[in-house]
């Protein structure tokens, strides 16, 4: 399981543009909000893995996390 915060990018903008990937993450504070508020993060994405994904899930993610990046830039 990999917990994502980009910058300032809201966690559900970051899912929306992942999903125009074909990657689908889950936004949210995942059951875990006192912890969230501890660390100071409203919300995350969150990615996770199992036996049957690959090597490509993993570059799919990281390139659609770029285009997320990009697409979000000022």
């Amino acid at each position: 399981m990999l917990s994502l915060a980009l910058d300032d990018i809201h966690p559900h903008d970051v899912a929306q543009v992942l999903d125009q990937h074909a990657v689908c993450v889950r936004p949210g504070h995942h059951c875990a909000k006192p912890l969230m508020k501890v660390l100071g993060v409203g919300a995350t994405a969150r990615a996770s893995f199992y036996v049957y994904n690959d090597e490509d899930d993993v570059l799919a993610l990281a390139d659609a996390l770029a285009d997320a990046l990009d697409f979000f830039s000022l």
